[in-house]
């Protein structure tokens, strides 16, 4: 949440045509579903009526920049992106998260489209060198560019997502299929886009009429967003344009990453309410009000600081919260004497590249003197350990059985 926050508003900063795009989606999702849900009106027409309206918000953003134009306007902008969080946690999902997932979609299949088809027009070279070296300024290749790309082939927090909101949307059973594997597999399409713009649409070193264009040098700014819009905007140039084509490109990614923003919020909610409210009998964590507020003032407290070094940390977590998810598939798929090899090697390896990875953090971290993030670092190791010790003794209760 506090990195989502911290890079959203770095865009909104850097480029102020979004800004009405970015808020105005969730006015038209709200719009659109109360079309759908409330007014019966045809589901059809009500999503050409709030995909019209994107377009309308897209073309005012475009003539209308909003920028704040005073200092310390990301800090801002990270505020008003935490209290949006703040409130679509609390707000039923058919209001806001349904909707504004829906017509999101649409945007990344735009996206996408012309980033593809702008691929078979520009037909750009690949800038990038095929190869550097073994280790970067994050360590070395294994176990580090394991959780830098933090959702991949399995993600832990896709898990807590399937099982805490897409799971209670389904219609039937046997969607889950084609929405979690068609889900990763859109995924992989977007990345291999996302490869193929900062490759081929970028530079690798400077050199005339590249200016600007310089994957190093963007990348090294910390906004991934931007980096990425701007090599989308040359391979999509021959269709949408130079100037067009970034601004694409940032509101898809946006639009996502404040789905992300805010499903964070709400999947912290239930964690908290079931840990500290159900669990631990704290009635006060049970108020979503109460529970929603402290996530909001940890994360604020993270965006606000030093949050380019919070990334790493989040790839590890993530990634050991994966590891969790394939030993608690294992662990069905062994009680009830199914095959359990696609499961249980794979989270052999993330749990161990995961432990390794936090290792190395947590030695850099102690260094530099970055204690908060050495301690959070060091509890997800002892996380880590006790979650091998339940697997072994969920599989020794499930073998005695």
């Amino acid at each position: 949440m506090a990195v989502f926050a911290a890079v959203t508003s770095t865009t909104l900063v850097y480029e102020p045509r979004i800004v009405i795009p970015t808020f105005g989606l969730i006015l038209v999702a709200i719009l659109t579903g109360f079309m759908i849900y409330k007014w019966k009106v045809n589901q059809a027409v009500a999503t050409l009526i709030g995909l019209a309206l994107l377009l309308v918000l897209l073309i005012l953003g475009y003539h209308y920049p909003i920028s704040l134009g005073v200092a310390g306007s990301t800090k801002i902008w990270i505020a008003m992106l935490l209290l949006y969080a703040f409130i679509a946690s609390i707000t039923p999902v058919n209001v806001l998260l349904r909707p504004r997932d829906y017509l999101s979609t649409f945007i990344l299949f735009f996206g996408l489209f012309f980033g593809y088809l702008g691929l078979l027009f520009s037909h750009p070279t690949m800038h990038t060198p095929a190869f550097i070296r073994w280790s970067g300024s994050q360590g070395t290749l294994w176990p580090m560019l394991f959780v830098i790309i933090a959702c991949g082939a399995i993600s832990g927090f896709h898990s807590l997502i399937a099982s805490g909101t897409t799971s209670k949307q389904l219609a039937k059973e046997r969607d889950a299929r084609k929405i979690a594997y068609g889900g990763m597999v859109l995924e992989g399409v977007l990345a291999t886009l996302a490869l193929l713009a900062v490759a081929a649409g970028l530079y690798w070193t400077a050199g005339s009429g590249q200016e600007g264009l310089v994957y190093p040098e963007l990348i090294k700014g910390g906004n991934w967003i931007v980096t990425f819009a701007k090599g989308f905007g040359q391979i999509a140039a021959p269709l949408l344009g130079t100037t067009f084509g970034p601004l694409v490109a940032m509101i898809m990614l946006n639009s996502f990453v404040m789905i992300t923003l805010d499903t964070g919020t709400r999947i912290n909610r239930y964690i908290i309410e079931e840990l500290f409210g159900e669990g631990l009998k704290w009635k006060i964590f049970e108020n979503r009000y109460v529970s929603t507020a402290v996530i909001i003032f940890f994360a604020g407290y993270l965006a606000f600081g030093n949050w380019k070094a919070i990334w790493p940390i989040f790839g590890a977590s993530n990634q050991l919260v994966a590891a969790l998810a394939l030993l608690v598939v294992t662990m069905y798929l062994w009680g009830m004497k199914q095959p359990t090899k696609y499961t249980i090697y794979p989270g052999i390896f993330v749990l161990l590249t995961t432990t390794g990875a936090l290792v190395y953090q947590v030695r850099g971290f102690i260094a530099t003197q970055n204690y908060l993030l050495a301690m959070i670092g060091v509890i997800l190791l002892i996380l880590a350990v006790f979650m091998v010790r339940e697997g072994l003794v969920a599989a020794r209760k499930v073998k005695q059985a």
